[in-house]
């Protein structure tokens, strides 16, 4: 079962993922091109746009540089809602 934290992360990573999945299909790119314009295999493309991974601010620079357009403009649309305002519990383990 999942906890808040993850439902989070996998909303925000589906999200982001119909995003640069809109940004890719409005300049006629195939994952393929879009993939390797921005460095990246299609199959690491692929879990983006479908929700299974939240990339690192750099992999989100380098596909907006790949789609030219600006970051913000790859990020606008993105779902926030279920992002919590208060600190994860730390945990050594």
């Amino acid at each position: 079962m999942q906890d808040d934290s993850e439902s989070m992360v996998d909303t925000l990573a589906v999200s982001f993922g119909q995003c640069v999945s809109r940004h890719r299909e409005a300049a006629n790119m195939s994952m393929v091109q879009l993939a390797g314009a921005a460095g990246m295999a299609r199959a690491a493309l692929w879990r983006i746009e479908h929700g299974e991974v939240l990339p690192s601010l750099r992999t989100i620079a380098r596909i907006s540089l790949a789609l030219d357009v600006p970051v913000s403009r790859l990020l606008d649309g993105l779902d926030i809602s279920g992002v919590a305002l208060e600190n994860r519990p730390y945990d050594k383990g």
